[in-house]
């Protein structure tokens, strides 16, 4: 049983809504041409896909359900799955789903009659005879109970039931955020401790450079200058390993935090970047409508807003209540049984307003005022998601046109400095040379090094950006309402 009831007003919104958006992915598919063999590309449809009377989430399907335990590193989804688990964030989401749950029960609970027990004990003292002092018990049952002619307390209800699926949406979409950006740390903290490595063998690279010009100055080839330069270059790559070393920590303490950890920047960090997973395909732009968690938020507030108008709208109706009870006085408490005695009242009162000084007409104005706001909220949700996939998919050729020339550069680069450090100890080259040589094998190294990172991290905005797979579900609210039904 769906936890979302449907509303025959909002539906005529969704399809507009959809069919807009659709029309919008479709163009949108050009761009997913080209992404090399290893991709396998779903092509949009003709027509417009049909919707379900409500979004739920959609099954699976490419990219990668779970997309972390393709980087095929134990590592990382250990580290994903303990920010899930523990991640603040994520907790106080929890807790406020739980607020917006207890909302729909209360709401519910408005369908129902309410039912009260109340008793009550008096003394009195004085006068003479049968008016001295006295003591009188009496015993009741209330019940009321409004019934909903018009719909007004099914549409709070169906509301409440709105908000609550939304906010499962929410934590859906920090569980994906926070899955992406543990997962982009951890890439970095690698990426930054490779840089360290890096800047350790620049530091010795320089020190060899150091002690041939000293040699070499010794020996009354080259002069003082020379010795300078290599001691500059030395005390550079020094200071540059120390900003990484300073940026790696950092990172890490960010990492800890998303763990809910203390940040004291102690992790073990993996030798080498994982290899990026083959991309096995994209789904249609248009699949993003079923399973990206901020959309699917975004349309059920529509549905909010939409049953919140009704709700201000049926404000104006007539509403009939219906309130009765039973009570019993009695001089002795053992006669507050007597069902004999039992006195029984029944109350119908229907009522209507007529005057209010525009109070309701103002309300329904704001509420429709709130729906159409809703409605460009979705809109701009819908774009914004559009973007990021684009974004990441162009990014995703890009990058590794990147890294592809910066291989060929770093190769170029160490036969550069290999040539020139046999010349430079024969005597037929400068030690400016050298250094420059040197310092654009490093720069190589440094920016492919950047450019692998980099190609991990936009295969992660890829994997977010169409949903989330696995982490971006909203079992959290669907088991809760199944139970509750």
């Amino acid at each position: 049983m769906s936890p979302i009831r449907k509303n025959s007003k909002m539906s005529v919104w969704s399809r507009s809504l959809l069919l807009s958006a659709a029309v919008l992915s479709l163009s949108a598919c050009q761009t997913l041409q080209g992404l090399g063999p290893d991709a396998t590309i779903v092509e949009a449809k003709s027509t417009v896909p049909v919707k379900p009377d409500w979004v739920e989430p959609a099954p699976d399907e490419l990219p990668s359900a779970d997309w972390v335990a393709s980087f095929q590193n134990q590592s990382l989804v250990d580290l994903v799955d303990e920010a899930l688990a523990e991640n603040p964030t994520i907790g106080r989401n929890l807790a406020q789903l739980d607020v917006v749950l207890s909302r729909v029960r209360t709401s519910r609970a408005d369908l129902f009659p309410t039912l009260g027990l109340s008793s009550s004990v008096s003394r009195s003292e004085g006068g003479t005879g049968f008016l001295a002092g006295q003591t009188s018990y009496e015993i009741g049952l209330n019940a009321s109970w409004e019934a909903d002619l018009f719909g007004r307390i099914r549409d709070q209800v169906g509301s409440a039931e709105a908000a609550a699926a939304a906010s499962s949406a929410d934590l859906a979409a920090i569980r994906v955020s926070i899955a992406g950006q543990v997962s982009q740390l951890w890439f970095n903290i690698i990426q930054s401790n490779l840089l360290v490595d890096l800047s350790e063998r620049e530091i010795e690279t320089q020190e060899r450079a150091q002690r041939l010009t000293l040699r070499r100055f010794e020996s009354g080839i080259t002069g003082s200058s020379d010795v300078r330069l290599a001691r500059s270059a030395v005390a550079n790559a020094e200071a540059l390993q120390a900003t990484r070393l300073q940026n790696r920590d950092a990172q890490i303490r960010n990492l800890k935090i998303l763990l809910r950890d203390y940040p004291d920047a102690q992790l073990t960090v993996p030798e080498n970047l994982p290899v990026l997973p083959a991309l096995q395909g994209l789904a249609d732009p248009t699949y993003l409508l079923n399973r990206r968690p901020d959309i699917l938020a975004a349309e059920r507030r529509i549905a909010q807003a939409g049953l919140d108008v009704d709700v201000a709208k049926k404000a104006l109706y007539p509403s009939l209540s219906l309130s009765g009870g039973a009570s019993e006085q009695a001089l002795n408490l053992a006669d507050t049984f007597d069902f004999a005695e039992i006195a029984f009242r029944l109350t119908a009162q229907l009522t209507a307003p007529i005057f209010q000084g525009g109070r309701i007409r103002a309300q329904i104005d704001g509420q429709e005022a709130q729906l159409r706001s809703q409605v460009e909220t979705y809109v701009e949700t819908v774009l914004q998601a559009y973007s990021e996939v684009e974004n990441a998919i162009d990014a995703e050729r890009r990058l590794g046109e990147r890294e592809a020339a910066l291989r060929v550069s770093v190769e170029e680069a160490q036969k550069a400095e290999d040539r020139l450090e046999s010349r430079y100890i024969e005597g037929l080259a400068t030690i400016l040379q050298l250094l420059d040589a040197q310092s654009r094998r490093l720069s190589a190294e440094g920016q492919l090094i950047s450019a692998r990172t980099e190609r991990l991290n936009n295969r992660v905005r890829m994997h977010v950006a169409m949903g989330g797979g696995l982490y971006g579900s909203e079992a959290a609210f669907i088991q809760t309402a199944q139970n509750e039904n």
